[in-house]
């Protein structure tokens, strides 16, 4: 296995500027608490509407630091691009107007390199539910958010 595929979706209930404008706030650490993938983030940088910064995760007992490079396309889409020991993740998420709510999609692919390579099948599964379950937690929090400032 040097490379596989994945998608997910969320409908989100708010406008599609709302949440684009949630989705690429980069500046709060989302990976601290608790959640599927919980870490730091550091050295962030800003060059117009790209994006770097490292974020060293913990999940399923495994550490490890990626390097992140994401270019904004308000408010349609994000194209991000990661890279760890492991592999590199290359992607994009849109964000497309629906009744009353916005439909946030995010496609991208993994490419194994090193021992990720050796790690086939088992990376694959993981790696898929990991991406899975934090974009669906990151999409909890947004209407946690929201609705707590309703309220």
């Amino acid at each position: 296995m040097a490379s596989f595929e994945y998608r997910h979706d969320a409908v989100v209930r708010a406008p599609r500027e709302d949440a684009f404008a949630w989705w690429t706030d980069f500046a709060p650490d989302d990976h601290a608490g608790d959640r599927t993938l919980h870490g730091t983030r550091s050295g962030m940088r800003r060059d117009g509407d790209s994006w770097t910064w490292t974020d060293e995760y913990a999940a399923m007992g495994f550490r490890t630091r990626w390097r992140w490079r994401v270019v904004l396309h308000p408010p349609q889409w994000e194209e991000f691009h990661g890279e760890t020991k492991l592999g590199r993740l290359d992607g994009i998420i849109t964000f497309q107007e629906t009744a009353g709510s916005t439909r946030v999609q995010e496609v991208g692919t993994f490419t194994a390199k090193g021992l990720g390579r050796l790690l086939g099948r088992v990376l694959r599964k993981a790696l898929t539910r990991l991406l899975r379950e934090d974009f669906k937690e990151h999409w909890e929090q947004f209407h946690a958010e929201r609705d707590s400032r309703s309220a």
